[in-house]
């Protein structure tokens, strides 16, 4: 099928490193270590794996591909000192890709499909062990994302009466006013919703094979 011409025009998708930088430099941020700091505290690696060597080389690259300037007020400086600010085009592409995102996403590789898609090839005995540990990790993650969404649907409550409880890896009383508290609830009630479903229809699905009726053929024995 042909491409139509706003498709053509359409620029690839940044890795989810490079526009979860991006975006955080077009909202005001200027250093890599003030970028760590706001993906710890709004819980960005929740949902994107981004290491701290991996921000400087998401500078680096965007710097290089215009997107982003970066400027050292002492030319001996470390590329590490370096204050960044948004580009033109830079402001343009993230715009762009910030509707793609929302509109129609990438499906993401999932390691866990993999897994599935090959599941015959374990012991229902494996299977049901690899499941129900699975099932284990999920509740651990839904009671991180619930009791993080929980604290910030009270966080003037908590402020007074914990301050020193944990958000996202920061302090309740040191959470800036504005840190755009509605996004970042937002941001943790979203996974939160779709792990509580994955959890039941996991669950269902783990009852059906201990029961034999899942309709699966797994492997007989050891080899």
């Amino acid at each position: 099928m042909a491409q139509t011409k706003s498709e053509l025009q359409q620029p690839d998708l940044l890795p989810s490193t490079y526009l979860a930088v991006l975006s955080l430099i077009g909202a005001g941020a200027k250093y890599g270590y003030e970028i760590n700091q706001i993906l710890e505290q709004r819980g960005y690696r929740n949902w994107v794996d981004i290491k701290f060597s991996s921000i400087y080389k998401a500078l680096k690259e965007l710097e290089i591909k215009g997107l982003i300037k970066g400027q050292k007020s002492d030319v001996k400086m470390q590329p590490s000192k370096k204050t960044y600010s948004i580009t033109r085009k830079g402001s343009s592409l993230l715009r762009n890709q910030i509707v793609r995102c929302l509109v129609d996403p990438p499906k993401a590789n999932s390691l866990f499909d993999l897994g599935m898609s090959a599941i015959f090839q374990l012991t229902k005995e494996e299977a049901v062990d690899s499941l129900k540990k699975r099932l284990t990790n999920l509740s651990e993650q839904i009671q991180f994302l619930g009791s993080n969404a929980e604290v910030l649907r009270n966080l003037e409550r908590i402020r007074e009466v914990d301050p020193d409880r944990i958000v996202g890896g920061v302090k309740a009383s040191e959470i800036p006013p504005d840190a755009h508290l509605g996004v970042v609830l937002a941001l943790f009630e979203r996974p939160h919703v779709r792990l509580k479903c994955e959890r039941k229809w996991l669950e269902d699905l783990v009852l059906k094979i201990e029961k034999d009726e899942a309709g699966f053929l797994f492997r007989k024995g050891s080899r």
